[in-house]
């Protein structure tokens, strides 16, 4: 790495909703390091916010990423740390250590993103094959290289080399959470056309983020209706043959109904058939800007 390790934190959010992940940011990072990006927001709106502060005036999560990334020189490293995740003791040093022991052809490196539940913590019906509906990941204790066509790092807790996400132009501002609506894969389609170009992506578990979970995130809809919106990003992409999402929909959705009374195995059915009902709905739809 020849430059520094930036971090932004990319927020439509007041400055208290915010303000824990971003007192985390400043306790493990030099203050010059870190910047809020205020999306879809007027630079009056934004004025709330401490230290650096970048004003992306119109919405969408990509937009904000990008807005970002202009901040940056050549020779930085940019992380991103989503505002209702709250990085653990060591994340920085620990980032920091990755890049600096990183060949060039490394271009993107992310972390754990570990539950913070609220007071009485999950549902009975959660299980672990539904928690990336929760933006929650953790791929073991080591270092691992990563095939971002099968397996990604997520944007909660992830970092790119700044002259390779700029030679794919960023990120496609088709994709990502816009204003009110659920969107995904911003950060994935990323991993993938950089290793198109011959970068590599990687897994270190020594960067940890907690994610803090809502309560309203904790409900049967909420889970089915953002694994629908995955699923949907999905469909856009052609992801997934819709062959197999339509089999999938279906023995998944009956399924459902044959679990009635095991809850965890019903709720499994239930969200693996929403994300292939969103693959379906996506494959009609064309790629539009947020």
């Amino acid at each position: 790495m020849n430059g520094h390790l930036r971090i932004a934190v990319c927020t439509n959010r007041s400055p208290a909703e915010a303000a824990e992940s971003l007192a985390a940011l400043r306790r493990e990072a030099p203050a010059d390091a870190v910047a809020v990006v205020a999306s879809g927001m007027s630079a009056d709106a934004a004025a709330g916010f401490d230290g650096t502060v970048l004003v992306e005036p119109f919405p969408g999560l990509s937009r904000a990423r990008n807005r970002a990334l202009e901040w940056c020189d050549e020779g930085d490293v940019l992380a991103f740390v989503d505002d209702d995740a709250v990085v653990r003791s060591g994340w920085f040093a620990g980032l920091l250590r990755a890049w600096e022991g990183a060949p060039e052809e490394m271009a993107c490196i992310g972390g754990p993103i570990r539950p913070r539940w609220p007071a009485g913590g999950p549902p009975s019906w959660v299980s672990p094959p539904i928690l990336p509906a929760l933006t929650l990941l953790d791929l073991g204790g080591e270092v691992r290289d990563l095939d971002p066509f099968v397996t990604t790092v997520y944007g909660a807790n992830i970092s790119f080399r700044v002259s390779a996400l700029r030679r794919i132009g960023g990120f496609d501002p088709a994709f990502g959470h816009s204003g009110s609506r659920i969107f995904f894969s911003e950060e994935d389609e990323a991993q993938r056309a950089l290793a198109g170009l011959g970068y590599r992506v990687r897994y270190v578990p020594d960067a940890a983020v907690e994610h803090v979970i809502p309560p309203e995130r904790l409900t049967r809809r909420s889970f089915v209706r953002r694994r629908f919106a995955y699923g949907v990003t999905l469909g856009v992409r052609r992801a997934r043959p819709l062959s197999l999402a339509a089999r999938q929909a279906i023995s998944s959705g009956g399924g459902a109904f044959a679990a009635v009374g095991r809850e965890k195995l019903m709720m499994e059915r239930a969200v693996r058939a929403a994300e292939n009902l969103g693959v379906l709905y996506g494959s009609t739809r064309p790629r539009r800007i947020a």
